[in-house]
């Protein structure tokens, strides 16, 4: 019993010890808590006033983060170019699944560079025009038009930080292809006859007659490539409803769809393709024309002003290209094929009864086509319908309409003025350089007949003492040692070379 009393204490005690210890341990870890609550209390005291100054400073090291060291080329060491140039390479060599496969990488690659670098383009330009992010000028007056050049500087350090974040360095630009070749060979889509002849080896016969069909919406008088695309669609396996033009412009399967819409009577289905159209339609010309500011060779070395109007005058007549390209529509050309989508969009809402949206679908239409006849016909009709619910607004053409059409009589504008005063100077430069010419070749030929009259002169006194000298010294002529005939024997009109 005492020693079961004994054993009872001594477990107390080990108790007690063991529970003053948990209890310090506790006092110490609260107080370490506490301690570090009160540090991280205080120093978000102290950071409150800096909070704006810290996150934009956090973003602009993400931003250097994300901006340094790009990588210069894809992970394979390789390049479109490369890429491209490997293909045809296994090509001639007859390894038709490696052509195959470098030649559909350099088309990948190429619109991945195309795409970066149009839209670093477009991104940059809309954010120098944006004023409320944009933030004011460097300097309140635009003294010397510097405030032009400012925002030209803000551009070319947007487009710098922007090539880094889409790692545009990783694929090869054109800075080194000085006389174009590359650039012709993706832009005039002479990588497909090769992919058309490898699709054809590899047995992927509906690819092939896509790639067929892709260079001919391009180049549409091609008689080779017309007499492989017919010989495609007959060969074994080939499944015709797959055929597609490979390039083909993203607004093109909305546009067309919407018309199919129309034609079905599904109007609420075809406004929705119609309204998409437009929307693809301006951002795919404005990527085709963002790549025209590329690089541009003068061949000379010009000053400040004559190299800002030669290039711009070299992407002027890209960008006008642009336009009349995206009227080439699967293997048929369309002029003007933007103010269709009006034309189609103001039947379809005048069928669902909006009228003021069918109005200035309509007077959008005119804009480009103003001797129309059928469209003020249908306008007068919405006018007798809608009867005392016609506006103001019904006569306004829409803004992006109005903005497409001020830039393309503009630029029309631009483009005949450069003809005209241009070929003028030219022409002008060209008569006088001749009138200088016949001038030197006037005085040239009255010099060189008085220095003939002197020369004569002085021959026929030369020729009179040599006569007389010869006729004492020269032999009898020997008819049968004459090497020369006495009579130059030359090409007549009768002879042939």
């Amino acid at each position: 019993m005492i020693v079961y009393v004994e054993v009872m204490m001594i477990s107390r005690r080990r108790w007690n010890w063991m529970l003053l210890f948990i209890g310090c341990c506790c006092l110490v870890t609260l107080a370490v808590a506490q301690t570090q609550e009160s540090d991280a209390t205080s120093a978000s005291a102290e950071g409150t006033d800096t909070t704006a100054t810290a996150s934009s400073a956090a973003r602009e090291d993400t931003e250097r983060t994300v901006y340094s060291d790009p990588p210069d080329t894809p992970e394979d060491g390789s390049s479109f170019i490369d890429q491209y140039e490997q293909g045809v390479q296994a090509y001639l060599t007859n390894e038709w699944e490696d052509c195959v496969y470098f030649l559909e990488r350099a088309l990948e690659g190429y619109r991945t560079y195309y795409e970066s670098v149009a839209n670093c383009r477009m991104e940059c330009e809309y954010a120098a025009r944006d004023v409320k992010h944009r933030g004011e000028f460097l300097h309140g007056s635009n003294v010397d038009n510097l405030q032009h050049y400012e925002l030209i500087l803000r551009r070319t350090l947007c487009l710098s930080k922007c090539a880094r974040r889409y790692a545009i360095y990783r694929y090869l630009p054109f800075s080194e292809d000085f006389d174009g070749h590359y650039m012709d060979v993706f832009q005039e889509l002479k990588v497909y006859p090769y992919l058309y002849a490898c699709y054809v080896k590899s047995n992927r016969v509906t690819l092939a007659a896509s790639a067929a069909y892709t260079y001919l919406v391009k180049h549409p008088e091609n008689t080779v490539m017309k007499k492989n695309f017919e010989e495609a669609i007959e060969m074994p396996g080939i499944d015709r409803d797959e055929i597609h033009d490979l390039e083909e412009k993203k607004f093109v399967e909305l546009l067309i769809g919407g018309i199919v819409d129309e034609q079905e009577n599904n109007w609420e289905r075809a406004i929705e393709q119609l309204e998409s159209s437009i929307k693809q339609f301006i951002f795919d010309e404005n990527q085709c024309r963002a790549f025209c500011e590329g690089e541009f060779d003068h061949g000379f070395l010009p000053d400040f002003i004559t190299a800002i109007g030669n290039h711009f005058t070299y992407a002027l007549q890209c960008k006008r290209n642009c336009t009349s390209n995206m009227g080439m529509v699967r293997g048929k050309y369309y002029d003007n094929l933007f103010p269709r989508h009006y034309q189609h969009l103001q039947k379809a809402y005048y069928h669902v009864k909006r009228y003021e949206e069918s109005y200035r679908a309509g007077m959008s239409y005119l804009l480009f086509h103003a001797d129309d006849f059928d469209m003020p016909e249908a306008l007068k009709t919405i006018e007798a319908e809608a009867k005392g619910s016609v506006t103001a607004n019904f006569f306004k053409a829409r803004r992006e309409a109005v903005e497409y059409n001020d830039r393309l009589q503009y630029e029309e504008k631009l483009a005949r003025f450069i003809k005209q005063e241009f070929d003028l100077l030219d022409n002008v430069a060209g008569s006088n350089a001749e009138l200088d010419d016949a001038e030197f070749e006037e005085e040239d030929t009255v010099d060189t007949m008085e220095g003939n009259r002197v020369d004569e002169e002085g021959e026929t006194l030369e020729q009179n003492d040599q006569a007389e000298l010869e006729e004492d010294t020269q032999p009898p002529a020997d008819g049968s040692n004459e090497l020369y005939p006495a009579e130059t024997i030359g090409y007549n009109d009768h002879d042939e070379l």
